[in-house]
């Protein structure tokens, strides 16, 4: 009896134990009440901010279908869009990443000296910017395609993207001198020496900034060659101070390095026109334009070569030779090595000779077919 009791004692401890769970347990539905609360009002937040999120990408979305300027976003990409050799940097910063991503494609060929894929990209930008109706993303596109297109050959199909450009009046006074000195360029690639010295003379008379004047005098030089006036060719690049000069882009230095030794072998100085070369040469180096690069150096060996310097021609075509093989543009490897080998047997040096042989029996090694492919395909 006593230890039903106790039991009973016993169990009703175990139900006051089993009530106070049974309070703590409505504590912790309280708690997580007050949390689930807690969640809808961060569930509501982040409600809010993923709809603010949405007005932002509604107002970016506007902005690109408009064609609109965003001041900073693109400055980095699109500060070197313009190649060198033709055309300053646009200033106008534009959003279309259509736009954008064919002229960096574009800009990115020219620079490897693939200057027809190059021009397709230009041309695809251009088609852009007509469906967005944007007259400066035109004149932009027109400009680089010219460069492209000049030296391809196209000049008259560079000129005609130039003229429609120029065309349209909205196109700030800027991007007007551009298209006019890229046109100078293409009357010049096709025989228009005056027509492409009109137009330089229009730039050179709206004052334009130093980079723009230096690709006008350039075009200007070229217009005096093109009559074979070297002496004024040379006042032309003289026009322009030595201080503009030294702060242009390392490929417009090239470039009035390469017109300087045209000039000096004009007037029968062919060691000027070797170092001029020489130094055109380091430029187009500096300026990531390998193919060009090459070619200087290759005329360097030239002009070395007509003022007797045999040694110094052959390991400047040597150099160029090797140059332009590692790049793939085998055909004018093997010529610019045959004319290394002429100037070796002229100059009977056996070891200039032996040292062009050696590296015709490397670039022989290289293309001769192994189990029925090339040795550039086998690495592959």
């Amino acid at each position: 009896m006593k230890r039903a009791e106790v039991r009973g004692q016993g169990t009703g401890g175990r139900g006051r134990r089993t009530e106070g769970r049974g309070q703590g347990t409505g504590v912790r539905r309280q708690e997580t009440g007050d949390r689930s609360q807690e969640t809808g009002v961060r569930r509501q937040e982040t409600g809010d901010r993923s709809q603010e999120t949405g007005v932002r990408r509604q107002e970016t979305g506007d902005r690109i279908q408009n064609g609109g300027r965003q001041p900073g976003r693109w400055m980095a990409l699109l500060a070197g869009l313009m190649l060198a050799a033709g055309c300053a940097s646009p200033q106008a910063q534009f959003t279309d990443a259509n736009w954008v991503s064919h002229v960096t494609t574009g800009k990115g060929s020219a620079g490897r000296g693939d200057y027809r894929r190059g021009a397709d990209a230009f041309g695809r930008a251009q088609e852009r910017a007509r469906a967005l109706d944007d007259a400066e993303a035109l004149a932009v596109a027109a400009v680089n395609r010219a460069v492209c297109l000049l030296q391809t050959g196209r000049a008259a199909e560079a000129l005609a993207g130039v003229e429609e450009a120029l065309a349209d009046e909205r196109i700030s006074p800027e991007r007007r001198m551009e298209l006019n000195v890229a046109g100078a360029r293409a009357e010049l690639a096709l025989g228009r020496p005056e027509e492409a010295r009109a137009r330089t003379a229009a730039v050179l008379q709206a004052h334009p900034p130093g980079v723009l004047r230096a690709q006008a005098v350039l075009a200007l030089g070229g217009a005096e060659l093109a009559d074979l006036d070297a002496p004024a060719a040379e006042r032309a690049l003289a026009s322009l101070p030595a201080a503009v000069w030294d702060t242009a882009p390392a490929g417009l230095q090239a470039e009035r390095a390469e017109m300087e030794a045209r000039i000096a072998a004009m007037l029968e100085s062919p060691r000027g026109a070797w170092d001029w070369q020489d130094r055109a040469a380091a430029l187009w180096r500096e300026a990531g334009r390998l193919p060009d690069m090459a070619r200087a150096l290759a005329e360097a060996g030239r002009q070395a070569r007509a003022a007797g310097a045999s040694a110094a021609a052959g390991d400047r075509f040597w150099r160029a030779a090797r140059s332009l093989w590692a790049q793939g543009l085998r055909d004018e490897a093997v010529g610019v090595l045959e004319e290394g080998v002429a100037c070796a047997a002229e100059a009977r040096d056996e070891a200039a000779g032996r040292r062009m042989a050696q590296l015709l029996v490397t670039f022989q090694e290289q293309t001769r077919p192994m189990d029925g492919k090339t040795e550039e395909h086998r690495n592959e």
